[in-house]
């Protein structure tokens, strides 16, 4: 499997706060079956505002530690969860914020309250700079819940779309925060509008991979053939830099 959406870089965001807990955790999704891991740390004004410089230092010596650790059998690359601010699509053209792993693709992502017609806006602008985005998950936002007609529209303006893989796990009867999030994802799913399953692993206790777990679900509910495309082929494909 093939994960696009992660949090392992230590010290940088709401992630691993040591090495060791970037290495347990990539442990684990290596253990569930992954073999590329897009590191997505956040990038979010007022919030998430580490260096880009540190950001890249600890990624290189997290890279260096999982190179010896896995031989080349596991593979990390380097890109960044952009939270849309005005000035985005500027810093993607002058190279100030990653791309998922230097190819034409970022992944962008909202607030659960942004409007619609903002959402429209942003990635337009995005679009606009040459960049295609990849909507981080899309069950998150309350303007995209059970309308399939506005994420088709963003299907249709060139984006690419991602739930992540705790959300297709299913709904505890009693006390599961995340239960509304489930709910869309299973919609999602259901229409086909999902190009993408990723974790947004964070650690292992709250946020874990559950990358094995969704991928067997999506598997005995949809097939093998679209469990191999979200896990595998649509990210592949994205990550050589073409299109789905």
């Amino acid at each position: 499997m093939i994960d696009i959406h992660s949090h392992i870089i230590f010290g940088v965001d709401d992630g691993p706060k040591s090495i060791e807990q970037s290495l347990a955790l990539i442990d684990e999704a290596y253990n569930q079956g992954v073999r590329e891991i897009v590191a997505t740390s956040h990038r979010r004004k007022g919030m998430f505002e580490t260096p880009e410089e540190t950001i890249a230092q600890n990624y290189a010596s997290l890279n260096e530690q999982v190179e010896e650790r896995y031989s080349g059998d596991l593979k990390l690359h380097y890109g960044g969860e952009l939270y849309y601010s005005s000035d985005i699509p500027q810093k993607l053209d002058d190279g100030l914020v990653p791309r998922m792993a230097g190819t034409r693709f970022a992944l962008i992502e909202f607030s659960m309250n942004t409007p619609w017609h903002e959402i429209q806006t942003a990635l337009r602008n995005v679009i606009m700079m040459g960049v295609t985005p990849i909507v981080a998950h899309i069950e998150r936002y309350d303007a995209l819940a059970f309308k399939k007609e506005r994420v088709e529209e963003l299907i249709k303006l060139g984006c690419y779309t991602q739930i992540n893989s705790s959300h297709v796990l299913k709904a505890k009867l009693f006390g599961d925060k995340y239960k509304v999030f489930k709910k869309r994802a299973a919609y999602f799913l259901e229409e086909n509008l999902v190009h993408c399953v990723a974790s947004d692993m964070h650690n292992l206790d709250s946020r874990p991979p559950f990358m094995s777990q969704a991928q067997q679900l999506i598997e005995k509910r949809y097939g093998k053939r679209r469990a191999d495309d979200l896990f595998y082929n649509n990210p592949k494909t994205l990550l050589e830099n073409t299109f789905i």
